[in-house]
């Protein structure tokens, strides 16, 4: 179950492991995102909102977990859909591991790592996506 959250996760993980200085220019976040391993999708999620021209680096971790939470919403979206149509027991029950992961990720994940970000405990909000990385990263190998 590919999701694309899991490349913004692991791309917002990677631009907060930069170093936390304000900026302001396009060629920064070029810059910053070269050095993710999804360059091209960060540059484009963070380009794509208007608070990205002015923001500093921890305004673009907060546009980077929005990215990851409006995601996450619409993969559980897709994946109760899922849920409801399967007759596959092992698939509910996978589905429904998954369920709780991206839950999970946008009611606990989501909100702390905002609150770190702004608190500027960027550590905690790296460790937020990362933890909430690797469980999408499970929940995609549940279903093999």
């Amino acid at each position: 179950m590919k999701t694309p959250m899991l490349a913004t996760l692991l791309s917002f993980t990677q631009l907060l492991l930069i170093t936390i200085l304000p900026f302001a220019s396009a060629d920064h976040i070029d810059d910053t995102c070269k050095s993710t391993p999804y360059a091209d999708f960060c540059i484009s999620s963070l380009r794509s909102d208007p608070r990205s021209s002015t923001a500093d680096t921890p305004t673009l971790g907060i546009i980077m977990v929005d990215k990851v939470d409006t995601n996450a919403k619409s993969t559980l979206i897709k994946i109760k859909d899922l849920l409801g149509k399967s007759p596959d027991p092992r698939m509910k029950k996978a589905l429904t591991y998954c369920k709780e992961v991206y839950e999970v990720t946008i009611s606990a994940s989501v909100p702390s790592s905002k609150e770190s970000l702004t608190k500027g405990d960027y550590k905690f909000a790296v460790d937020y996506m990362r933890d909430a990385a690797s469980e999408a990263s499970n929940c995609e190998a549940s279903h093999h």
